[in-house]
């Protein structure tokens, strides 16, 4: 495969059921083998040999217009119902001829990363994806045309243009400024096979993360309220955690691009943003908030 290896290219196409997706970034999926120290070499000495070939995750970045394998994919990781799928990573040149391949075999999602939303940043929005395979394989480049049936009229998709909502706070949520970065992580777990040099993976635990919201100071009663019911009276069974979503919106923000379904989720933190002596600026609180489930739901993929 030469220099194609570093995959220096214009584009980064990722193909899932024959159906291409464009990347914004590519990384990781390096091939590493496990050296041991043995003895018994000439005059008892130590000798290494090569043992468990490593294949390591690789990470994408991903706009909203991923194409339904991909998308069916994370769904499906979400729900539990975990699948694995084969594909490839397909370098190529700004005339989308392909340059270098990639290709994964038996590969699980092993996390899923929402971008910080803040109403702040005009920059474009990407999924951050971490994929575990079980095994890579490299190939040289074909020039073969790989733009295939791409979706190219992916709505534009900005970290500043959302909405957060939650059951009975809707109207304490309309000044929600920012969500941080959140991740949601499967574990993957190796069963090594004294047959073979290639261990096989397998999905364990999901784990769905907490999230921390920042909305106005003019809103914090109702936050306030419920924070002290919740944590300080102690009344925090099911019947006390609320539903919510987030929304991504489109540039004017009137058309709904895709939607996180939150579910049951539960208060544990609040507190004012750090503030600095003689300094203008708006006065904000933050929420830290615990979700027991996710579900994701994309209009343009």
């Amino acid at each position: 495969m030469g220099d194609n290896r570093s995959f220096s290219a214009g584009h980064f196409v990722m193909s899932l059921d024959g159906t291409p997706a464009l990347l914004k970034k590519f990384g990781g999926g390096a091939i590493k083998a496990e050296v041991v120290e043995l003895n018994g070499g000439p005059n008892n000495t130590a000798f290494k040999s090569i043992s468990t070939i490593k294949f390591e995750s690789f990470t994408i970045e991903v706009g909203m217009s991923m194409g339904k394998p991909l998308y069916e994919w994370i769904k499906a990781s979400l729900d539990k119902a975990w699948i694995s799928k084969n594909g490839y990573i397909a370098a190529a040149d700004f005339k989308y001829k392909a340059k270098a391949y990639r290709h994964f075999r038996d590969a699980h999602i092993e996390e899923i990363t929402v971008p910080a939303l803040d109403a702040g940043n005009k920059e474009a929005a990407y999924f951050t994806i971490k994929f575990n395979p079980e095994e890579i394989t490299y190939a040289d480049g074909d020039d073969a045309d790989i733009k295939g049936d791409m979706n190219f009229k992916q709505k534009k998709w900005l970290c500043s243009n959302f909405k957060f909502t939650l059951s009975g706070l809707e109207d304490s949520c309309k000044r929600v400024n920012k969500i941080d970065s959140f991740t949601v992580k499967q574990s993957v777990t190796e069963d090594a096979c004294g047959e073979f040099r290639i261990p096989t993976k397998h999905p364990a635990k999901l784990v769905i993360p907490n999230l921390k919201i920042t909305f106005s100071a003019a809103d914090v009663k109702p936050w306030q309220a419920w924070f002290d019911d919740f944590v300080i009276k102690g009344n925090n069974g099911q019947e006390a955690e609320k539903n919510g979503t987030i929304e991504f919106l489109d540039p004017a923000t009137k058309e709904t691009l895709g939607t996180v379904q939150l579910s049951q989720v539960g208060i544990f933190a609040l507190n004012s943003e750090d503030l600095e002596a003689n300094k203008e600026g708006v006065a904000r609180y933050v929420a830290e908030l615990y979700v027991e489930a996710m579900q994701f739901d994309l209009k343009y993929v």
